[in-house]
């Protein structure tokens, strides 16, 4: 590992890159992430649109919720750390594995956000807020 490895046709030794491990780690992380934030997304858009013109919520529904946005919360990290080991693994330098893991990891940082903000800023009306409660009606507290 790392070692000089002779090279018969070129006559020269080369060596291993060191950031190969890093790279194929960037790939396989930016790539599980980015299908989860499209998988959660899918969910968002299958579920939430029923749930908000039901007049009574089920409990499954609201924790179901609760659980995607938890999901686009913990893409963030993920996709960050995809970020950075694809550039430690030279993606500014040359292409490969690595610069593919750190374009997935910025992908999936942007659908994490949105979504996240999505989440955060949705009217919950009869529910309660997460995060913010926009209430553009007005009328009596609850």
């Amino acid at each position: 590992m790392g070692a000089p490895e002779f090279d018969a046709e070129a006559g020269e030794t080369t060596t291993t890159r060191p950031g190969r491990g890093l790279a194929i780690a960037s790939l396989a992380i930016g790539a599980s992430g980015l299908t989860l934030a499209v998988a959660t997304w899918a969910a968002w858009l299958i579920v939430r649109p029923p749930i908000l013109s039901a007049w009574v919520y089920s409990w499954v529904a609201q924790a179901f919720v609760l659980v995607l946005g938890a999901l686009w919360f913990a893409l963030l990290p993920i996709s960050v750390l995809a970020l950075v080991f694809g550039v430690y693994a030279g993606a500014r330098t040359r292409p490969g594995p690595g610069r593919i893991g750190a374009t997935l990891g910025v992908i999936t940082v942007l659908l994490a956000l949105s979504g996240a903000a999505v989440f955060a800023t949705s009217s919950w009306r009869h529910v309660g807020p997460p995060i913010a409660y926009f209430d553009t009606q007005g009328g009596a507290p609850r």
